[in-house]
């Protein structure tokens, strides 16, 4: 990946939490960040300013229990491969939000974000879920398992088809840009085109207990879930962008995030 895009998201000290208490009692934490200037001008413009996400922090929320329930059942209309969905729905937000919880929890916090312009590489939206699936397999052998991540695809307006993932990358490894460019060029079976892989570093995930790691992640979450529908980014406090219609699956994460049992 080009080396400007390797860099660390800045630190903003303020960090508001607030909790609400919703269905008939049920009570949801949330944590509500205020970031400027740590992302490109294109996606700071899409972040609201007060970003209500579930709070990241230990003990996880009010939940009482850290299981989370699959994405989607095996089977069922949400993982037709020809289904086009034109967002996120709640629930789906929701249980990614869990999912960044439930990777600080087994020791593998976030640290670095990526998005694959799969338009850029040259496919088409309904070729795209296939590549993801082959990337994301390429990324878990690399690791040997020893990862848990969340994906999200969108194919707004000037971007085309894309995913974006939030990952954990061991210490010990380094993710170069020639691995996975390579990757790139397996799951498109062409040559790589520049700009169809950026990457970041997450600052703070080696103390994923800590305000500056936290208020890093819900703000990369808050991005990645910006195509939520309407209803739900307004519930969420995202400022909701149009993600695109999307052919199969529009979101999911590895298993051991998933309350799938391995």
């Amino acid at each position: 990946m080009p080396r400007h895009d390797d860099g660390q998201f800045p630190v903003n000290k303020r960090i508001l939490r607030e909790a609400a208490c919703r269905d008939g009692g049920r009570c949801v934490e949330f944590s509500q960040a205020v970031k400027k200037g740590d992302l490109p001008a294109a996606c700071e413009a899409r972040l609201g300013a007060g970003t209500k996400l579930a709070n990241i922090a230990t003990p996880l929320g009010c939940v009482p229990s850290l299981a989370v329930s699959p994405l989607f059942p095996h089977g069922g209309a949400r993982n037709r491969a020809d289904r086009v969905s034109e967002g996120l729905s709640f629930e789906q937000a929701q249980r990614l939000s869990a999912a960044a919880r439930q990777a600080v929890a087994i020791g593998r916090p976030f640290n670095r974000f990526i998005t694959v312009h799969w338009e850029t590489a040259g496919l088409t939206d309904r070729e795209a879920m296939s590549a993801t699936t082959g990337f994301l397999k390429y990324l878990r052998e690399w690791l040997r398992g020893q990862t848990a991540y969340l994906w999200t695809r969108e194919n707004g307006d000037g971007k085309g088809s894309h995913v974006h993932i939030l990952a954990h990358i061991p210490g010990a490894k380094k993710m170069n840009g020639a691995l996975s460019r390579l990757w790139v060029e397996r799951c498109t079976i062409r040559r790589y085109r520049a700009g169809a892989i950026l990457s970041r570093k997450i600052a703070g995930a080696s103390q994923p207990t800590s305000a500056h790691y936290l208020e890093n992640l819900s703000k990369v979450l808050g991005y990645v879930l910006k195509a939520a529908e309407p209803e739900a980014a307004a519930s969420l406090g995202i400022t909701h962008q149009y993600g695109g219609p999307v052919i199969g699956k529009r979101c999911g994460t590895s298993r051991n995030l998933s309350g799938q049992k391995p």
